[in-house]
């Protein structure tokens, strides 16, 4: 995960200096030409100049505005879990499987695009684009699951000698591909750098891609799928000490979350909480993803 949201990052800064990706319009800033604004000592001009052509105005959030811009484009981190239909995590005991280390199941959303409608005055906006979300769910216990049974299922893995088998790594990856529908009010029309902003909309999401991914500690040996009867229904070798299997995993193809952000400047926290069970009817748990996080770079 830290080498994904590293790599994340990295492509947006190179994705935000190289194209200049931005949905407004913009003017020099009056406080900045070359470098810092500077006092009259000899030494403040020699710094001036060692400075260059170097300019505040490259970055976005010293632009004067002249249009509405929102709060979706950039790059994002987030914790998450899922909930059950009475909104805590209960989970039924026909799912031991489920049960998530939220502390590790992180989520990282990648937002390149962005579209903003001015309704009021740079006040009031509408924002849209196109998002890409990696989310990952850590479990807690050794269960593997069963991609091709009518409904989702999952067995404890045993070695040969019965004893369960700890992973370094069980988790389960989902990506999406989202289309926000936001409403935003911002306090200062004119400029990011000094603005508050709250913002309230959907994000609607399209599943494009499912695996999990276990993480064992040894490639020597046979494993075992053991029910919660203790028998075994199935045994298998692995090559290599990671294993990803990708599937539908009854997953539902589509999503749409309710969202909620607030934040100050370049600041902006962010949360989720889906509407849309987040199986597909009756063939797993009723259970409604949600995703809390920050903004790590946003333009």
């Amino acid at each position: 995960m830290y080498k994904l949201a590293k790599t994340a990052i990295l492509f947006s800064v190179i994705f935000l200096f190289s194209f200049r990706v931005s949905a407004q319009d913009s003017t020099k800033c009056p406080m900045h030409h070359h470098g810092w604004p500077m006092g009259d000592s000899a030494s403040m001009k020699d710094f001036s100049a060692a400075m260059g052509n170097f300019s505040m105005d490259d970055f976005p959030y010293c632009m004067h505005k002249k249009k509405y811009n929102g709060h979706w484009a950039g790059v994002e981190l987030g914790f998450s879990g899922y909930l059950t239909s009475g909104g805590d995590m209960k989970f039924n005991p026909a799912y031991p499987f489920m049960n998530l280390n939220t502390a590790r199941s992180l989520t990282v959303n990648i937002n390149p695009f962005e579209l903003n409608v001015n309704l009021l005055k740079n006040h009031i906006g509408f924002t849209t684009g196109l998002g890409l979300q990696f989310t990952n769910y850590y479990f807690t216990d050794n269960y593997v699951m069963v991609k091709d049974s009518a409904a989702i299922t999952a067995y404890k893995v045993q070695d040969a000698h019965g004893q369960p088998v700890s992973m370094k790594v069980n988790k389960m990856v989902v990506t999406y591909l989202n289309l926000p529908l936001f409403f935003e009010y911002q306090t200062n029309p004119y400029r990011r750098m000094n603005s508050f902003h709250i913002t309230v909309g959907v994000v609607a999401g399209v599943r494009i891609g499912t695996y999990t991914k276990q993480w064992y500690n040894s490639k020597e040996g046979s494993y075992f799928l053991v029910d919660n009867k203790g028998n075994k229904v199935a045994s298998y070798d692995v090559d290599h000490y990671t294993v990803n299997d990708r599937g539908t995993y009854h997953l539902s193809p589509f999503k749409v979350d309710a969202a909620f952000r607030i934040g100050w400047s370049h600041l902006n926290l962010f949360s989720t909480y889906s509407i849309t069970s987040m199986f597909q009817k009756d063939q797993g748990p009723a259970l409604y993803p949600f995703t809390v996080g920050l903004t790590l770079l946003g333009w």
